[in-house]
């Protein structure tokens, strides 16, 4: 494996931990990241002056910084998924996400969350997962080139369960998960596929386990979907890390 920057690593580490869902003291950063508060300081600094973190009376999250690169990952893919998300989340009333692939991890890109249950499911853009949990992540993983998806399959835990996984996932063109990233969520994902038949992204529907009964039925509908933005990127040129 490469050397890495240890400053680098620390001043991301920070970063990503900022980006939490509450904001964060320099002492609390210290803590969970078991780093020497006056390097948190000094990283907590550097970041602020550059527009990555904001830093409010209870704490720093992220700043504006963060937002504008976002605007520039997958510019076209976020746009036109967006729409058809959207659609296909008003027709299911449940919450719509999409994946792409960044080596071993899927990442979430974009969501639509529907307000039409008190009760929903959440992601949060740029937390990520390994591609073999989770139905996102196998609906990525079953399209990639095959040396990919054999590297990625062979460093798992468990080969041969995720062959099988896979394979299924091909033969019915979705991937089904319940309780594997977070307890009491199901999901079902399809892939959004480019004319040579490789995964550019994935995108699912996510329930609370409450209303699972119903997962089933939004199978046509999903597919649907993933049918037409499959057909809408093939007219544009998106480019996906490999």
């Amino acid at each position: 494996m490469a050397e890495i920057s240890k400053t680098a690593d620390q001043a991301l580490s920070v970063l990503l931990a900022v980006s939490g869902s509450s904001p964060r003291t320099p002492a609390q950063l210290a803590r969970d990241l078991g780093m020497n508060r006056s390097v948190v300081h000094r990283l907590l600094s550097t970041l602020h002056q550059r527009g990555f973190v904001i830093r409010q009376a209870d704490g720093y999250v992220p700043g504006t910084m963060l937002v504008r690169i976002a605007e520039r990952v997958q510019p076209e893919l976020r746009a036109r998924g967006r729409a058809v998300m959207t659609r296909l989340s008003d027709e299911v009333r449940e919450t719509v996400v999409m994946h792409i692939r960044d080596g071993y991890e899927a990442v979430v890109l974009e969501q639509v969350v529907s307000d039409s249950h008190l009760v929903r499911v959440q992601h949060k853009i740029g937390s990520r997962h390994p591609l073999v949990l989770g139905a996102s992540g196998r609906a990525l993983l079953s399209y990639v080139d095959e040396s990919a998806r054999n590297r990625v399959v062979q460093a798992s835990g468990d080969p041969d369960a995720i062959i099988r996984q896979l394979e299924s996932v091909r033969q019915l063109g979705y991937a089904l998960s319940h309780d594997e990233l977070q307890e009491g969520v199901h999901g079902i994902a399809a892939p959004i596929l480019d004319s040579t038949g490789q995964a550019l992204a994935s995108m699912a529907i996510l329930m609370p386990s409450s209303r699972t009964a119903q997962l089933m039925q939004h199978v046509p509908a999903l597919l649907t979907a993933s049918r037409e933005l499959s057909d809408a990127l093939r007219h544009d040129v998106v480019e996906i890390a490999p």
